[in-house]
């Protein structure tokens, strides 16, 4: 097993615990940054969840990109 902590801001919450649940993996919220994101650990196994969990990065990216948008708005 390998571990995976993603900074996860809180707008974004939602969105990433549905990424969770399609790719069958299971988070704990281990704390805040002090950038006040959402400190999520996933443990995953690389041969399977690999794949899941670059997707998911690309996703959280994303999401940024476009609440960084809005907030230029």
């Amino acid at each position: 097993m390998k571990i995976r902590t993603f900074n996860v801001s809180a707008v974004s919450m939602v969105e990433f615990a549905g990424l969770l649940g399609e790719y069958e993996l299971e988070g704990a919220i281990i704390g805040t940054n002090e950038d006040d994101e959402i400190l999520v650990k996933v443990d995953y196994d690389p041969e399977e969840h690999s794949q899941a969990i670059l997707e998911m990065i690309d996703h959280l990216e994303d999401l940024d990109e476009v609440y960084s948008e809005e907030d230029d708005e």
